[in-house]
C-alpha cells in the first residue's frame, strides 16, 4: 500500500537490486552474498529432499544456507540454478541526479550529461534499506552517495532515480536507434508523471515474474532465476551464434539456397491452378514476405504450397524483425551465416540462455516506457516548464484528497 516501506527497483525493469544467492557446498564463500550484497544467507534450510545444508557459523543461530538441488528457499536464488557468471551485475545500480546550478562539465562526462539538466553517478552496489546509497565509484561531480526513490509520492522529487546499468544500456540502444539520440530528462519526466504508488508498482505492464517476485522484499521465486541474469554480458550467447556459421556460399538476387520441407506431392502452377500466389513472378512472391513476421510466414506456407521452398536468406530479415533486441545478429556477414539454423536456434533454444530471455523482457519495457514517453512529448507535458506546472497540480489534489 503506498506509505509502507518497499525495496527500491530498478525503475526501467522493475527487478530489485537487493539481490541474494545461495552457493552450492562445492563453490567458495565469494560466490555467497545475503541481500545487502556482503557476507551469506543464513536463512532456514529447505525441507528433507531438497539437498539444502546448513554450514555452521559463529554468527549465526542457523547458519549459512547452502543450496541443494531441490532448494525451493524464496529469500535467494540458488547456485544450481543460476551461475555467478550469469548473475553478474544484478545488484549494480547507477543513478541519475539533476545538476545543480554551479555543476561543472568533467573529463568523463558523455555528450547527453553535458547537453541536458541531469547526469549519471558512479555505479553502487545494492539497495539500500531505508538509507542513502553509499559507495558509488568512480565518485562523479562530487557524489560518493545519495538517496534514491522510484515513486514521488511523500519524498523530495529530486532523489536520485535508480537503475541497472544493462537496463539503461537497453534504453540507450532504443533511444539512439528511434531518435538518434538519448536524453535523461525522459526518464526523469516519466518518473514524475507516472510516479505514484499504484502506478509505478501495480499498473505497468511488468513480466507476470516479476510480478510474482515483488513484495515488500523482493521473493527470489525458485525458476525465475532468469530475472537476474546479466541482459548484455550473457554466457553462451556468442557461442550459440558462431554455432551458425560456415564457409561462404554464392548469394546474390537471383539464386538463394533454399529451405525445403519435404511433401509427398510436388507442386507447381499446373497442379494448383486456383492458387493466386503461383501466378505471380517469384520476385514478387518473395518480397510479399519481407514485412511478414515468423509467424505470419508460417500460417502463409499452410495455405500455399507457392511458400513451400523458402530462401533461406529470408531468415535474416524474420530474424531481425521478431528479434530486435538481439543486436548482435546485425553484424553477421549475410554470406557466412546459416540463417535458418540461427533462426531455429533462438527460436527454440533462447531460452536455456538466462540472459537472453531477461533481455527481451528488459527491451519490451524499456519500449513500453520510451513509448509513453513519445505520447506525453505529442501531448506538450515532457516540456521542462510544463511538467513543473502539471506536477504542481498533481501535488496540490494529492494534498486536497489527504485533508478530505
Amino acid at each position: 500500500m503506498p506509505g509502507c516501506y518497499k525495496e527500491t527497483v530498478c525503475q526501467l525493469c522493475g527487478v530489485s537490486f537487493a539481490i541474494t544467492r545461495f552457493r552450492r557446498a562445492e563453490e567458495d564463500s565469494s560466490k555467497a552474498w545475503a541481500y545487502y550484497g556482503s557476507d551469506y544467507s543464513d536463512s532456514p534450510i529447505c525441507g528433507v529432499g531438497s539437498g539444502c545444508t546448513a554450514l555452521p557459523r559463529d554468527d549465526s543461530e542457523n547458519g549459512e544456507h547452502l543450496a541443494g538441488p531441490g532448494c525451493v528457499c524464496t529469500s535467494g536464488y540458488s547456485g544450481y540454478r543460476i551461475s555467478v557468471e550469469e548473475m553478474r551485475g544484478c545488484r549494480s545500480v547507477v543513478v541519475i541526479l539533476k545538476k545543480e546550478e554551479d555543476w561543472e562539465e568533467e573529463s568523463d562526462d558523455q555528450e547527453f550529461e553535458k547537453e541536458g539538466g541531469y547526469f549519471l553517478t558512479g555505479v553502487g552496489d545494492g539497495s539500500p534499506d531505508e538509507a542513502p546509497l553509499e559507495g558509488l565509484t568512480p565518485v562523479r561531480h562530487g557524489v560518493e552517495g545519495v538517496w534514491i526513490w522510484n515513486t514521488v509520492e511523500d519524498v523530495d522529487e529530486e532523489m536520485g532515480l535508480p537503475m541497472h546499468p544493462s537496463c539503461f544500456e537497453i534504453w540507450k540502444r532504443i533511444s539512439i536507434e528511434k531518435t538518434g539520440k538519448v536524453d535523461l530528462h525522459d526518464i526523469w519526466a516519466w518518473r514524475q508523471l507516472e510516479g505514484s504508488y499504484e502506478a509505478f508498482f501495480e499498473r505497468f505492464p511488468r513480466h507476470p515474474a516479476v510480478r510474482q517476485g515483488k513484495d515488500q522484499w523482493w521473493e527470489h521465486k525458485p525458476g525465475a532465476e532468469w530475472l537476474a541474469a546479466n541482459p548484455i554480458d550473457i554466457p553462451g550467447l556468442n557461442l550459440l551464434i558462431n554455432s551458425c556459421y560456415r564457409e561462404k556460399y554464392n548469394v546474390n538476387r537471383s539464386v538463394h539456397p533454399v529451405w525445403r520441407r519435404p511433401f509427398p506431392t510436388t507442386y507447381s502452377s499446373s497442379t494448383t491452378p486456383n492458387d493466386p500466389f503461383w501466378k505471380l513472378p517469384q520476385e514478387l512472391r518473395f518480397a510479399i514476405l519481407e514485412p511478414l513476421s515468423g509467424r505470419d510466414i508460417a500460417n502463409l506456407r499452410l495455405v500455399t504450397p507457392a511458400y513451400r521452398d523458402l530462401p533461406v536468406i529470408l531468415f535474416r530479415a524474420v530474424i531481425l524483425s521478431d528479434f530486435p533486441w538481439l543486436w548482435e545478429i546485425r553484424e553477421l556477414e549475410v554470406g557466412t551465416t546459416m540463417w535458418y539454423t540461427l533462426y531455429m536456434s533462438i527460436k527454440f533454444g533462447f531460452g536455456q540462455l538466462m540472459g537472453v530471455r531477461n533481455r527481451r523482457r528488459v527491451w519490451q519495457d524499456v519500449e513500453e516506457i520510451w513509448r509513453r514517453v513519445e505520447r506525453y512529448k505529442r501531448e506538450g507535458r515532457l516540456e521542462v516548464g510544463l511538467l513543473k506546472r502539471w506536477m504542481h497540480v498533481v501535488k496540490t489534489r494529492r494534498e486536497r484528497l489527504k485533508k478530505s
